[in-house]
């Protein structure tokens, strides 16, 4: 056990001294949200079901602005049995949703995904294979305000007891990164949750910034669902019922 946390350590130094020098161009600048009260932005349809939701479902409390600057992409990892107990199997996304706070009226465009995660340093979660994506929504933003943006997605059904990643790719916006802020929980930060890239490839928030404040306000409208059983875990006559129907 102590080797293996000072294995993570020293990958966090890692990650952290290379993550300060590509960020050295970014800045920081945390503030209090104002108010804790989301005002909702939705696209695309209503009607979906909701069992459950996956991701961070804690209340906003910092939002982070002159930090976003499209095109760039951001991640959260999470567990979806910490949230999403009722499904014992499986869950499938519907509509992924993404806190941002603006001091302007302001044009975004994005999309989401879901990804699963890889583990590239024992212990802790990285981006890694995509398991379903949206497409690009133009989101207009009036005024400013708390929102809520949900971008519905069509998603497989995915297996609990696994670790994902929940996206939102930032394409452009109309309003400065001064005016525009993404939102994370009153935290602390954890390291392996948090992850952006600008151009230079993935870096993990807090080792990068040791004063982000919190874990990303991403979240998902989930349904549960049974993960489908692949043929060589199928009995014979399972598989004859298939060919038969």
């Amino acid at each position: 056990m102590r080797h293996f946390l000072l294995v993570l350590v020293a990958a966090a130094l890692v990650v952290g001294l290379t993550g300060a020098a590509a960020f050295a161009e970014k800045q920081l600048d945390v503030a209090p949200v104002e108010t804790l009260e989301a005002t909702p932005v939705t696209m695309g349809p209503l009607g979906y079901e909701v069992t459950c939701q996956v991701g961070n479902i804690n209340p906003a409390a910092w939002a982070l602005f002159n930090f976003l600057g499209p095109p760039e992409a951001y991640k959260l990892a999470f567990d979806p049995m910490a949230t999403c107990t009722v499904c014992q199997v499986g869950f499938m996304a519907n509509k992924v949703h993404v806190y941002l706070q603006t001091k302007a009226a302001c044009t975004v465009v994005l999309s989401v995904d879901v990804e699963e995660a890889v583990y590239p340093t024992p212990g802790c979660t990285a981006p890694g294979p995509v398991m379903c994506s949206s497409v690009l929504y133009t989101v207009n933003l009036p005024s400013a305000g708390l929102w809520n943006v949900g971008i519905p997605i069509t998603c497989p059904c995915l297996t609990m007891g696994k670790k994902y990643l929940l996206s939102a790719h930032f394409q452009s916006m109309t309003c400065t990164a001064a005016n525009i802020g993404l939102i994370t929980d009153a935290g602390p930060a954890a390291l392996c949750v948090n992850w952006n890239d600008y151009g230079t490839g993935w870096y993990d928030l807090l080792a990068a910034f040791p004063t982000w404040p919190g874990q990303l306000k991403f979240f998902a409208d989930a349904e549960c669902c049974t993960p489908p059983v692949p043929a060589e875990g199928k009995t014979w006559g399972a598989i004859k019922e298939i060919y038969n129907d």
